[in-house]
């Protein structure tokens, strides 16, 4: 798929969770949020041991993604079909002062993704 073709889906993605990822006005715990290459990853090392999180994740487009939020030994994974508009969440207590958030799909060029990370309480 052509860039433009791939940054429309992960645009779409992106409305799918809410817009453009942004903090809201009263910041609702937001921490991180992007698009991942597939197969990719993000790392953000700002996060500290023991925070409890939340993570949102949408792909758009035809074939399924696997997402996955690693910190330490703490994993979460979530298979998303691309082709339903809508996100999936889970639960995630860093054990490490790190997260990464990785996503894979067997079919790389037909989906776009996206992911947001919000402090839960």
């Amino acid at each position: 798929m052509s860039r433009p073709g791939r940054e429309r889906l992960d645009d779409k993605a992106r409305r799918l969770l809410g817009g453009t990822g942004r903090p809201s006005t009263d910041d609702d715990g937001f921490m991180a949020s992007g698009t991942l290459a597939i197969p990719g990853q993000n790392l953000d090392e700002t996060i500290e041991s023991g925070t409890a999180l939340r993570v949102e994740v949408a792909c758009a487009g035809k074939g399924t993604v696997t997402f996955t939020a690693v910190s330490g030994t703490a994993e979460a994974v979530r298979l998303v079909d691309c082709a339903q508009p809508a996100t999936k969440g889970f639960r995630l207590t860093t054990a490490a002062p790190r997260l990464v958030v990785r996503a894979d799909s067997a079919t790389p060029e037909t989906v776009g993704t996206a992911y947001v990370v919000r402090r839960v309480g």
